[in-house]
């Protein structure tokens, strides 16, 4: 069974929303409080599974294997590039690829509690600068006023992007990577 976050289970309980099975297949970026989370959750993991953290590690690095070649960004820190040309880029690639944190046998997602804040508002459309975002697969049907009575403001306050800024500055990590370079190192 899945299990959902509260608003998210308010809005799609009164909504055209139907949440996608397997909603953990494409790439997305992910900033560097995202990766903190990750790296803190493979760390909890591995402290009560290591063999199921060794597993998940494995799918990581080969993950990267594959994605090395044409990742649109430093193959070796695994930072993604900025700017307009580079999301363009991004756009196309490894939209087929599993998130190495989704477990192949079970689907479900090996580090719940630590997922990036993506996956934790994946289902209800969430206003971004690039307009507001919707999962195809959960509204198939939908109108677009349907649609927008399910926005959800995933951070009113901006909280986020305090956090990142901080964890930037603290660590000297900048910039955004995707999981399987996150858990990969």
């Amino acid at each position: 069974m899945r299990r959902w976050p509260t608003r998210l289970a308010e809005v799609a309980s009164g909504s055209p929303v139907v949440p996608a099975a397997r909603s953990c297949i494409g790439v997305f970026p992910i900033n560097q409080l995202d990766a903190a989370r990750l790296r803190q959750g493979l760390t909890k993991l591995e402290e009560g599974e290591p063999e199921r953290t060794a597993r998940l590690r494995q799918r990581a690095r080969e993950a990267v294997s594959r994605l090395a070649h044409d990742f649109p960004g430093d193959p070796i820190t695994g930072l993604l590039d900025e700017g307009e040309e580079a999301e363009q880029r991004f756009a196309d690639f490894a939209n087929d690829e599993p998130c190495p944190a989704l477990d192949p046998e079970t689907g479900l997602c090996e580090l719940y509690e630590a997922r990036p804040m993506t996956c934790r508002v994946f289902g209800p459309p969430v206003r971004s600068e690039g307009g507001l975002g919707v999962c195809e697969l959960c509204f198939q049907g939908a109108s677009d006023k349907e649609i927008a009575a399910c926005e959800m403001n995933a951070d009113p306050e901006d909280l986020e992007s305090a956090l990142v800024e901080e964890l930037e500055k603290a660590s000297g990590a900048r910039g955004q990577t995707i999981v399987a370079f996150c858990l990969a190192s």
